[in-house]
């Protein structure tokens, strides 16, 4: 009963721990990263059955360093961003298909849901 219970636990602690290696990611691109501009060539969105919808942009970039062409993906809100517009990217040149785009950090909703989720697992009864 007690292996079911550690188990659990570490199914719980699973997001929090994906969570935290996106933060430090996306913290090490804003710190070592290079900027550089990309165009926008591609967007898809996706609709859910109830909720919003998201686009998922794909980018080109060229690199600053080895002048190299990139592509590159990311979520974003719905008609955010058009195909042919202009955007400021970071990247860390040896993950190039990384990329963070707008300066705001939209990760606090989810460490706090890994967070309240985790918690939960610890505290409840089997």
């Amino acid at each position: 009963m007690i292996g079911v219970y550690i188990l659990i636990c570490i199914i719980g602690a699973i997001p929090l721990w994906k969570t935290i290696r996106f933060i430090r990611l996306e913290e090490k691109i804003r710190k070592e990263g290079i900027s550089t501009s990309g165009i926008v060539t591609h967007i898809h969105t996706t609709r859910y059955q109830r909720g919003p919808a998201t686009d998922r942009v794909h980018t080109r970039y060229s690199s600053v360093l080895a002048g190299q062409y990139y592509e590159a993906s990311f979520v974003a809100k719905h008609n955010k961003f058009r195909v042919g517009q202009s955007i400021s990217v970071k990247y860390l040149p040896g993950k190039t298909d990384k990329i963070i785009v707008s300066p705001k950090r939209g990760y606090w909703i989810m460490l706090i849901f890994s967070v309240v989720l985790l918690l939960f697992v610890f505290f409840c009864r089997i």
